[in-house]
């Protein structure tokens, strides 16, 4: 059987999902080669020509730009810098405040304080060593949900204390050896920091995933709570 030439053939989904794939890594736009990256505006351009919605692929890059910046630090175990957003279709009513709030303050397990200013909606809780934001913004039949997070005081006083804390010993048992040799006093500062900073680590860790969970569920809830209101 003969085969049918490529420039008469028709790809199946799969098939253009590899092609492009394959496209891009092989040769990268003349946009990537000018400069670092695309615009959204060319972004949404390629979508157009290869049949993705516009919308959806601006929704994709919501979530991978979001995805990014609440990437891990390192250092720390965990980004000290959360946020969260959701665009949906609808308008939040002002009467359906009562019910918002119930949801972000079971959600985030805090009362917090509410404010409206011109169709938006603001719920705010600060502490000493933290800042926790939800918002809903309404505008031409849309709304968008943001969530996020400032955990930077908490991390100082994660490790900032106990390190201090362990800190203290490992000095004295250098100073220990320094002066007469001792070995205990080698142990205690060699062994203090590395195992206590594996501990803070992962506390810090389990912490900005818990906050991060937290922020998450209160934005999917909001949404699913607002789509397709006053439409």
């Amino acid at each position: 059987m003969e085969e049918t030439p490529i420039d008469e053939r028709t790809f199946t989904d799969e098939e253009v999902r590899e092609i492009l794939k394959e496209a891009v890594n092989k040769a990268p736009s003349r946009a990537l080669s000018k400069r670092e990256g695309l615009s959204l505006a060319e972004l949404k351009s390629i979508g157009e020509e290869v049949g993705i919605d516009p919308s959806r692929l601006e929704d994709a890059a919501r979530t991978v730009s979001l995805r990014n910046k609440n990437r891990p630090n390192k250092l720390l175990g965990g980004p000290t810098v959360l946020s969260f957003e959701r665009r949906v279709q609808g308008e939040f009513d002002p009467d359906d405040t009562p019910e918002i709030l119930s949801v972000i303050r079971r959600t985030m397990e805090e009362q917090g304080k509410i404010e409206e200013i011109r169709g938006s909606l603001e719920w705010s809780a600060k502490g000493e060593a933290s800042a926790r934001y939800v918002t809903l913004s309404s505008r031409d039949g849309t709304t968008t949900i943001q969530g996020s997070s400032n955990l930077s005081g908490v991390a100082v006083l994660t490790y900032l204390i106990p390190g201090f804390m362990g800190l203290l010993p490992s000095i004295i048992g250098l100073i220990k050896f320094a002066k007469d040799g001792s070995l205990p006093g080698l142990i205690v500062c060699l062994t203090v920091l590395p195992i206590l900073y594996p501990i803070l680590r992962a506390f810090f860790k389990k912490i900005s995933g818990n906050e991060s969970a937290k922020l998450e569920q209160v934005v999917d809830e909001l949404a699913r709570l607002t789509e397709g209101a006053g439409s």
